[in-house]
C-alpha cells in the first residue's frame, strides 16, 4: 500500500507547533538505553552510528550529533528533510539526510542503533507495512544492534484522539485539526487545516490529510520476532513499566 504524502507545506511551521514536544524525555530514554549496551560496543560515542528514522525537522538528529553520535536522519518528506538541512550552521559528514521510505531502508553503512520517535512507525497503515519496516531496519542493523521506538496505543487513539477537534491559533500561523476514527481497524484521518501569514494582513490557507493506525502490543512484538529481532522490551509512557489499559504510547527496545 502507498503511504499517503503528508508534511509537504506543513513543514514550514511544523517546529513552532511542536515547541512542546518531549524531545528532552525521547533523548533520555536513549540515553539511557546506550548507556545499558556500551560496554558491548566496544568504542566511544564518536564512534557509534544512529539512524534517526522518520526524522522530520531533524530536532533530535542534532541532539544526537551534539551527544557525539554519527546520525544517519531517514524521513519521506523532501520538504521536512529541507527544513533539518537548514538548520545547521555548517555541513557535516557526521549527520546525513536521507529521503526513503521506512519500508525500504537502505543506509550506506550498518548501524549501531536505530530510533524511531514521535509516532512515526502509526503512519504504516497496514500490518504488512510494519513488517516490511521492521524487516528492513534490522537489515540496517550492525550484529547486537537495537531498535528503540515509540508508537500511539489503540486506547490513544480510540479515547484521545479520534474524532476530536484540536487548533491552536499563533501570531502568524493558525491550525484546525479535525479526526475521525474508523474504530473497526483503529485507524484515525486528520484533516488539517492552515492559516499561515504570508503578508501584512495576509495569509494562506492551506490543507492536509493525515492518516495513523495503532496496533495491539501483542501485534507488534509478533512483527518484530517476524522480522528476526530475537529480544524485545516494552514500556510505556517513558518508562520500562507494564503498559497499562490507559498507556497512550508504547515505546519497544528490540534486539
Amino acid at each position: 500500500m502507498d503511504t499517503p504524502k503528508v508534511y509537504g507545506e506543513f513543514a514550514v511551521f511544523y517546529d513552532r507547533l511542536m515547541q512542546d514536544a518531549p524531545y528532552d524525555e525521547w533523548m533520555r530514554i536513549f540515553i539511557e538505553t546506550v548507556n545499558r549496551h556500551l560496554p558491548g560496543t566496544g568504542g566511544p560515542r564518536s564512534q557509534l552510528k544512529v539512524a534517526d528514522l522518520g526524522c522530520g525537522t531533524g530536532t533530535l538528529s542534532i541532539l544526537l550529533l551534539e551527544q557525539g553520535f554519527q546520525v544517519f536522519a531517514v524521513d519521506l518528506s523532501e520538504e521536512m528533510l529541507a527544513q533539518a538541512q537548514a538548520k545547521l550552521s555548517h555541513p557535516t559528514p557526521f549527520l546525513r539526510f536521507f529521503q526513503q521510505d521506512l519500508r525500504s531502508v537502505r543506509l550506506p553503512e550498518k548501524v549501531d542503533y536505530a530510533v524511531s520517535f514521535c509516532d512515526s512507525l502509526n503512519y504504516l497503515l497496514e500490518e504488512s507495512d510494519l513488517r516490511q519496516a521492521f524487516h528492513s531496519i534490522r537489515h540496517q542493523l550492525k550484529p547486537g544492534g537495537f531498535f528503540l521506538f515509540d508508537m500511539h496505543t489503540p486506547y490513544k487513539l480510540r479515547e484521545e484522539l479520534g474524532h476530536q477537534t484540536f487548533y491552536d491559533i499563533r501570531e502568524d500561523v493558525a491550525y484546525i485539526w479535525q479526526s475521525r476514527l474508523d474504530s473497526e481497524k483503529c485507524q484515525v484521518e486528520y484533516d488539517v487545516t492552515f492559516f499561515a501569514q504570508v503578508q501584512e494582513d495576509l495569509y494562506r490557507r492551506f490543507h492536509e490529510t493525515h492518516w495513523q493506525r495503532a496496533y495491539s502490543r501483542e501485534a507488534i512484538e509478533g512483527l518484530l520476532h517476524e522480522a528476526g529481532f530475537t529480544s524485545v522490551e516494552c514500556g510505556a509512557d517513558f518508562h520500562w513499566v507494564e503498559p497499562g489499559e490507559k498507556a497512550s504510547r508504547y515505546f519497544f527496545l528490540a534486539r
